[in-house]
């Protein structure tokens, strides 16, 4: 394959992107194994792989998307620097730096990527996000499997676990989907981030982070504890929050941490990721039979608005979001056939298939909505909600779209929280966020951003910070509908090819551990280390690629093998 001006330009884009952006990654080839001055040229063995590549041609162009620099420091420097290890791998590589909201519907929504980044939130129950993730009837736009990925028989085992009621023998079948999923890698772990509280200690302390949400969960927001007379949390976003749709919004982390606190759900979780009826708006529930849960619902709760908030709601919330398929919540509603109001106390929920880990799979999800602001709403996910209206610890202030949104204390909550209002304000510059850290006008940064400004301060008289391991992960994912990456061969070349334990100690200072599975041991015993390793090396990515037919041309692009 000759190169043309544009392809030489690229080339020499990431090797300039990779130099100017991070301090010493001249050093990471050879830490992640070296080059190799074997070409892989000459006749090889294909073994495994089904690509779509034509014989004895080059691969495709493939489009790496990457957020700004000023949006995630190292996040932006780590995918330049694994698209210049592809590079060198022989792949012909584009990097397109994109606003966040543009790369994320990019990826999710309209698939037209080769490779993404980002850092991945697991739920509070693995196998639903896995579910999807990679179930081959997700790969529509917008479905969730942005991978592309297609494997019946995880549809099978993923199927199984979801109707398993009983949790140990679901553990079992958690190890083999784990297993298969590292072995085909659609996804693969960068590095497995930690959970991280950074706040101002002279102002707020007792940082309880739960499994799902980290240090932003609504257990760590009513059980935070404010000092020295301060009375308002106060953290930023480097870029607005698009809406106050609780049912619309595209599921960023920046609107589930205000929807959280908004808005009450069937069951919360504590901080041993446990239901827990003290904090929940059911104080009590069953499973009356492999398709129904039935649930009490507290009788002594009002909306923000003073109305009673009752079990018809609750009812009125499920069928509302199943007759209206609600997108968001379309892995929910795929289990869900009806919610019946019993009496003023008492929901009945029927499942369309049985559902095993139903209160952390749905119950825990879906937020409760009141039907006196919703019955008349035709397409919910596209409401203009202005002021919304919830149940939650917290309630809607204001909103100064662009600059900063606020929530006030709902004093008659069930399980309050121990500060009058918090708000979010809009900072894009990490610099701006910890002078106003360190002086108290913040005092909590919201998602725990390992970087080069937490190395600098965390260390400073006014600054706190707590560790916990995490369900979540930086995530390194291909996208199997462009040409040739539906190729086992090649994914995993490709993930050898990265150099997880050089970005964890050169660009993310050690906080993290490098990647080496999707399900993190944070979750206990649904985690098994039984899964397949990937040695970081480019020269036994080459020796992969060349067992497995491909071969290099005269200016070292891959070619796919012959014959396919």
């Amino acid at each position: 394959m000759v190169e043309n001006d544009n392809q030489i330009k690229r080339r020499k884009f990431l090797k300039a992107a990779t130099a100017s952006g991070v301090a010493g990654m001249t050093a990471l080839a050879g830490c992640s194994g070296g080059g190799s001055n074997d070409n892989g040229n000459g006749d090889g063995n294909q073994s495994g792989g089904s690509g779509n590549a034509k014989s004895g041609k080059g691969l495709s162009t493939y489009t790496y998307v990457n957020n700004a620099q000023s949006y995630n420091p190292p996040r932006h420097d780590a995918i330049n620097l694994i698209a210049k290890q592809f590079s060198d791998l022989g792949l012909d590589m584009n990097v397109d730096v994109l606003e966040w909201g543009t790369l994320f519907s990019r990826v999710s929504q309209e698939y037209n990527y080769s490779f993404a980044t980002w850092h991945t939130f697991f739920v509070s129950e693995p196998v639903t996000e896995l579910n999807n993730l990679f179930n081959s009837n997700n790969t529509g736009p917008g479905k969730g499997n942005y991978s592309g990925y297609k494997n019946p028989n995880l549809d099978k085992q993923m199927e199984d676990y979801l109707a398993e009621p009983n949790a140990d023998k679901r553990v079992d079948l958690a190890h083999k989907i784990q297993k298969k999923v590292m072995d085909d890698v659609p996804m693969m772990p960068i590095t497995q981030m930690p959970q991280a509280a950074i706040y101002n200690k002279n102002q707020v302390g007792n940082w309880q982070a739960d499994l799902a949400n980290g240090f932003n969960s609504y257990w760590t927001m009513i059980n935070l504890e404010m000092k020295g007379g301060e009375n308002t949390l106060k953290g930023y976003w480097p870029e607005t929050l698009s809406t106050m749709n609780v049912l619309g919004h595209n599921d960023e982390s920046k609107h589930v941490y205000q929807f959280n606190m908004m808005y009450d759900f069937l069951v919360q979780l504590n901080n041993k990721a446990e239901p827990d009826p003290k904090v929940s708006l059911a104080t009590n529930w069953k499973r009356v039979d492999e398709t129904t849960m039935e649930y009490t619902i507290r009788t002594d709760h009002s909306w923000h608005d003073g109305k009673d908030l009752t079990a018809k709601d609750v009812a009125f919330t499920y069928n509302y979001i199943i007759e209206n398929k609600v997108p968001l919540y379309s892995t929910q509603v795929e289990y869900l056939k009806s919610a019946e109001a019993v009496d003023e106390s008492t929901v009945r929920i029927k499942m369309s298939k049985p559902l095993g880990p139903f209160n952390l799979a749905v119950a825990n999800l879906i937020p409760i909505i009141p039907e006196h602001k919703w019955a008349d709403r035709k397409n919910p996910s596209q409401a203009n909600i202005q002021k919304p209206v919830g149940s939650g610890p917290m309630m809607f202030d204001y909103w100064e779209k662009g600059s900063e949104f606020g929530m006030k204390k709902f004093d008659e909550h069930f399980a309050p929280v121990s500060f009058k209002k918090r708000f979010w304000r809009v900072i894009p510059e990490a610099s701006t966020v910890w002078e106003n850290l360190k002086n108290g006008d913040l005092n909590y940064e919201p998602f725990g951003r390992i970087d080069r400004s937490l190395d600098q301060n965390q260390d400073h008289k006014s600054i706190g910070t707590k560790f916990q391991t995490a369900p979540t992960f930086w995530m390194f994912t291909p996208n199997e509908r462009e040409q040739g990456l539906d190729d086992v061969q090649l994914r995993k070349a490709l993930v050898e090819s990265i150099p997880r334990t050089p970005i964890v100690k050169q660009i993310l200072f050690g906080f993290p551990d490098p990647g080496s599975n999707v399900v993190s041991s944070a979750f206990g015993k649904l985690h098994t280390d039984d899964v397949t390793k990937y040695k970081e090396s480019k020269k036994a990515a080459r020796s992969r690629l060349k067992e497995a037919g491909y071969t290099w041309n005269d200016k070292d692009m891959l070619q796919a093998p012959s014959g396919n």
